[in-house]
């Protein structure tokens, strides 16, 4: 999860910023508003995101967006936190309806609730699928490296990219409670299309079997290279959010077996 919290932290320093320039300016420490430069980084950020995806597109053959149901569960978080939002500066309003706007400022109050709930759909649409792309990516070319330097003479190849817990934070009890996803990938080093199938049997440091997984039927072009499906894998996720299985305790080494037939 490196990468993708690099990403996620890179994107949160326009906000950091903004928001230091505006408590300076409350508390006398600036005598200007100065959120001009924030805003340009930010859209400085946006747009090299923006090219980044269009070259993910291009080289790797990724979606620019997420798919819809990943796009729909973004739309619903961020609609969730405005109705509370909204709750919230309701019942404010009315029980400080005389109030000084020192003291409650009604307006400042919508705004920042807008911006709070565009700024979470920002995040979710945006920001953390180009993370969660970036991570796939570096995966993808690990992948391909450890594939070649494995062939030897070998049809197909079955390489062990990781095992992880999809966490931002690792020490929450959200992250500690959650398993391990496990990113296998196959290659097809025969000459033509093949439909391939292999069986993984997962160990801990101990040479303990964690689990044994059985992949889909996948159909392999000649030299293509792609993430091991099981029926654990979600196909409602984007690819680069998928693993082939998950496991209580993480995957230190593998064992595997294949078998492959023609595509026709």
């Amino acid at each position: 999860m490196g990468i993708v919290t690099l990403v996620i932290l890179i994107f949160l320093l326009p906000y950091v910023w903004f928001l230091w320039t505006g408590i300076s300016n409350k508390t006398g420490m600036m005598e200007r508003y100065r959120w001009k430069k924030p805003l340009a980084t930010l859209l400085l950020l946006v747009i090299i995101s923006a090219a980044l995806n269009c070259f993910y597109s291009n080289a790797y053959q990724l979606a620019f967006f997420q798919n819809g149901v990943e796009l729909m569960v973004g739309l619903i978080v961020a609609g969730a936190f405005l109705v509370i939002l909204s709750i919230i500066n309701i019942i404010v309003g009315i029980v400080y309806k005389n109030a000084p706007k020192s003291f409650h400022n009604p307006k400042v109050a919508w705004t920042v609730s807008m911006f709070l709930c565009a700024t979470i759909l920002f995040f979710i649409v945006w920001v953390y699928p180009l993370a969660e792309k970036a991570s796939y990516i570096t995966q993808l070319e690990s992948a391909i490296a450890a594939a070649n330097e494995q062939q030897d003479g070998e049809e197909i190849t079955v390489v062990f990219m990781s095992s992880e817990k999809q966490c931002v934070r690792r020490r929450t009890e959200n992250c500690n409670s959650s398993d391990y996803q496990n990113a296998f990938f196959v290659q097809n080093n025969l000459d033509e299309t093949k439909q391939v199938q292999v069986q993984i049997r997962a160990l801990d440091h101990e040479q303990n079997e964690l689990k044994s997984v059985e992949s889909k039927i996948m159909t392999l072009q000649a030299g293509e290279l792609k993430l091991v499906e099981t029926e654990e894998t979600s196909d409602q996720e984007s690819i680069w959010s998928r693993s082939s299985f998950e496991t209580e305790v993480r995957t230190a080494s593998y064992q595997s077996i294949y078998r492959y037939r023609d595509a026709n």
